[in-house]
């Protein structure tokens, strides 16, 4: 450092020395120590006379002329430490203000009125890629109302007969392939199917059977490629259908025919599609047009405004009478959007609970079912899955509550069905009419 020289208005000023030294001395750390400059001058212990000074009194120091003594030159505390808490301050306010920044940024992402709600999550069910490619625009539409159909479960085959020529005819091997193959795709959605897999290969086979007609179809896979099919329908009457590779190669004891008439006692039709490959392929839709099997027992009944006896508008006061004698009735108050409702509890003779019953000034005003047994004519009800449903009616109406609930309504019955978000989309509980619990 460069040393202060004196100037001739800077006279500094010596403090007299202490007679007594403190107790204890201070501590070099506390001490800023003073460096003499060249040429400072030495001040004497005693100046002249000191004999003669009283005992405890300050001896007079000389006076100093300012030329004679130049300005002590006095060493500065180092900053180095406080430079760098400078810095340290500096950088966390500078990352706090990227923090916040980056913050509001996102938020801002998110209330972005450019980017449509719907994409925040995606409303697309599982195993549906073939209808969301082709109704993309109404998956889109989030909480509009989606008609859902059932062409996805059409089964598909090749314009073309075996090497030995058609087994039936030109036209009807097709569609016997076809048809064979919508019942595959049937019995897999009802009953499930058995993966193998072997290093890159996989094999799925599904087997059981879908109203008397009984299938059997293996399918083998090689790094995500079809390499082969095969596949086997028996109808009730005995009659054996097999194809591979979705051609017709077996024909027993039936027909197309005979088919089709054996199809109609199973409460179901058959009839063509037009198809995504025109010229090359051909597709066959299977659809139920009937109960059956044995009949829902009346009073489980789901049907138009109600379940079994018991519709939407009667008297509460009624409802025991209208009920079976072996259901229990237990009314009750629930707090639902802080607000009482008065709600009727339906069990069985064992104590479950069946349904619920809401009431308003006296009278049904909804039917909330949570039991398996209540089923539609179909044979719908809880736990089967939306890809069940579709099964056994053409069209399904899908749509949203304002809580994002999704929800189906089927044709016949005046209600919804309302289906868990995720997995295979179960059906949890069904309402009839209105209930304060589902906006």
């Amino acid at each position: 450092m460069a040393e202060s020289k004196p100037t001739g208005n800077n006279v500094p000023s010596i403090p007299p020395a202490p007679i007594q030294p403190p107790a204890v001395p201070p501590s070099d750390l506390d001490r800023t120590p003073t460096y003499p400059g060249p040429g400072i001058v030495s001040v004497p212990a005693q100046g002249p006379g000191a004999a003669s000074v009283p005992a405890g009194t300050v001896p007079t120091i000389p006076a100093v002329k300012p030329n004679d003594v130049p300005s002590p030159y006095v060493a500065k505390p180092a900053r180095s430490n406080n430079n760098w808490i400078m810095i340290a301050v500096v950088a966390l306010l500078v990352l706090i203000l990227v923090v916040l920044g980056f913050r509001s940024q996102r938020r801002g992402n998110r209330e972005d009125p450019a980017v449509p709600a719907s994409s925040a999550e995606n409303p697309e069910l599982p195993n549906y890629s073939d209808f969301v490619a082709r109704n993309k625009a109404l998956i889109e539409q989030k909480y509009s109302e989606m008609i859902l159909t059932d062409e996805p479960f059409a089964g598909q085959a090749p314009l073309a007969a075996g090497a030995g020529g058609p087994l039936d005819s030109a036209e009807a091997d097709p569609q016997l392939a076809a048809l064979v193959d919508a019942f595959r795709i049937r019995v897999r959605i009802m009953q499930g199917s058995q993966t193998l897999v072997r290093n890159q290969a996989q094999t799925l086979i599904t087997k059981g059977d879908f109203r008397g007609f009984k299938i059997q179809a293996i399918e083998r896979r090689e790094n995500g490629r079809v390499v082969s099919e095969e596949a086997q329908l028996t109808t009730p009457r005995r009659g054996l259908i097999k194809t591979s590779s979705r051609v017709l190669v077996a024909l027993q004891k039936t027909d197309l025919r005979g088919v089709l008439s054996e199809l109609q006692v199973a409460g179901m039709e058959f009839s063509t599609l037009p198809s995504l490959a025109e010229g090359t392929q051909i597709r066959g839709q299977l659809r139920s047009i009937g109960h059956w099997g044995k009949a829902v027992p009346k009073e489980f009944l789901i049907s138009g405004r109600g379940v079994g006896g018991l519709t939407l508008g009667v008297p509460v006061a009624r409802l025991q009478s209208i009920l079976p004698p072996t259901f229990g009735v237990l009314k009750r108050k629930v707090l639902v959007n802080d607000a009482y409702h008065q709600v009727y509890k339906v069990t069985d003779p064992g104590g479950e609970p069946l349904f619920y019953v809401y009431e308003r000034d006296g009278k049904v005003l909804g039917i909330s079912i949570i039991n398996e047994s209540f089923k539609t004519v179909q044979g719908i009800g809880i736990n089967n899955t939306l890809d069940q449903i579709r099964l056994h009616y053409p069209q399904v109406k899908l749509a949203y509550s304002g809580k994002k609930t999704p929800f189906i309504r089927l044709a016949g019955v005046d209600g919804i069905f309302i289906i868990q978000g995720g997995g295979d989309k179960k059906v949890i509980s069904i309402l009839i009419g209105e209930s304060p619990e589902f906006e």
